[in-house]
């Protein structure tokens, strides 16, 4: 974990980077390659190392655990992780960089074939195996994307609905699949029996739900560009799970309340705040059916880097630290861990304002060059709150040693 978490602090200085890159040249710096790299290792370096080492150690008893496969296996993508960050910004997408991207992929393939392996043999829960097997596949079957770009690359036809079309099928795969099932998993696993059995029932409601979304709700993101009536059907189809399965979530929170009085209250604030997130991207999800809010959301760049912000930090991240509050990982030094923590989410919330609100002020044509200098004051934020978490992790990793 204090690796994962260090990573996640050089994630915010990339963060600052490339808001810096926009205000002031800065010759030696490419913006795009530099954009690459955040994104490889936000995905890689931070969650993906992040919730697998959780879903491991957690998840899985000891005796499975405990295995030398899994150290090899989370070694593999801290190591392919740590070669993207430091071969995209230099050279883009090339060799290296395609390299460490595709060995990446190969190791959670061999992750997921063996962790479900595993899995199956435990006592997990119903739900917790389900919500695990399901995202895991999700992060397989996300794979599809790079591949399929990179053959286009490779091939020297690059068709650009196609080129579009890859990125958000990867995209929805991450974000809608593997990242929030996976969130869920850790949750319920967490809960384990401290629940009533209404409580479980409305949790087995909910799983269900939320994995039978994932294929149906892909094809909003094909919304975009094709006049399909099969797709739009599939599209609608998907609305309609998004927004049973928002029904079942408020009534699954609710039924668990009794379970969540008996977590520290720092954990559940932070808890809450990524809950209200998963809610607020699931609402917006299913009104991509709407053309006005599909066009703002595949069209609008601010919009859509607000969106993505509101899955990686406002819904994953915040929960990843709730969840290490409440597991005790930083009792050693919890006090500087929670300022961090509070200055961190203020910077989440601070940049989801400024973004959504330069994505309406774009599509209402009214712009301001305050929304650049704003949004870096946000990043410098949410790096100050990452290193005060990171310190803590980091001397607690010391002291253990």
């Amino acid at each position: 974990m204090t690796v994962a978490l260090v990573n996640l602090s050089i994630l915010a200085l990339l963060g600052v980077t490339l808001r810096c890159k926009i205000l002031f040249s800065i010759p030696f710096i490419d913006f795009k390659n530099t954009l690459h790299a955040h994104s490889h290792f936000a995905f890689g370096g931070w969650i993906t190392l992040c919730l697998l080492t959780l879903m491991t150690y957690e998840i899985l008893p000891e005796s499975f655990s405990g295995r030398p496969v899994y150290k090899w296996l989370l070694t593999g993508i801290l190591f392919n992780a740590a070669g993207m960050l430091f071969t995209f910004p230099v050279t883009g997408y090339a060799f290296l960089s395609i390299l460490f991207s595709t060995l990446f992929i190969f190791v959670t393939y061999i992750f997921t074939w063996v962790f479900i392996k595993d899995l199956l043999k435990s006592n997990a829960g119903r739900p917790v195996i389900l919500l695990s097997i399901v995202s895991l596949l999700a992060l397989v079957l996300s794979s599809v994307g790079p591949f399929t770009l990179a053959y286009m690359l490779a091939s020297h036809s690059v068709n650009t609905l196609l080129y579009r079309d890859a990125i958000y099928t990867y995209l929805h795969m991450q974000y809608n699949g593997f990242f929030t099932l996976a969130i869920f998993a850790l949750f319920f696993n967490m809960a384990g029996n401290n629940v009533s059995a209404t409580g479980k029932k409305n949790i087995r409601r909910f799983t269900v739900a939320l994995s039978v979304c994932v294929i149906p709700t892909l094809f909003l993101s094909y919304l975009w560009h094709y006049e399909n009536i099969l797709i739009r059907i599939t599209a609608i189809i998907g609305c309609i799970c998004l927004a049973i399965t928002l029904i079942l979530f408020l009534i699954m929170m609710g039924s668990v309340k009794d379970f969540l009085k008996t977590l520290t209250p720092f954990a559940i604030k932070i808890g809450l705040l990524s809950m209200l997130a998963f809610a607020l991207k699931t609402a917006i999800q299913a009104g991509i059916v709407f053309p006005a809010v599909g066009q703002a959301v595949f069209g609008d760049r601010p919009i859509i880097i607000g969106y993505l912000h509101l899955v990686m930090l406002g819904f994953v991240s915040l929960y990843l630290l709730a969840h290490l509050v409440q597991s005790g990982y930083f009792n050693n030094r919890l006090g500087m861990a929670k300022a961090g923590i509070t200055v961190f989410t203020s910077g989440v919330i601070l940049n989801e304002i400024l973004l959504m609100t330069q994505g309406l002020s774009a599509m209402l044509m009214v712009s301001s060059t305050l929304y650049p200098v704003l949004l870096l004051g946000a990043a410098i934020w949410l790096f100050i709150g990452a290193m005060m978490i990171a310190v803590p992790s980091f001397k607690n990793f010391k002291k253990s040693i």
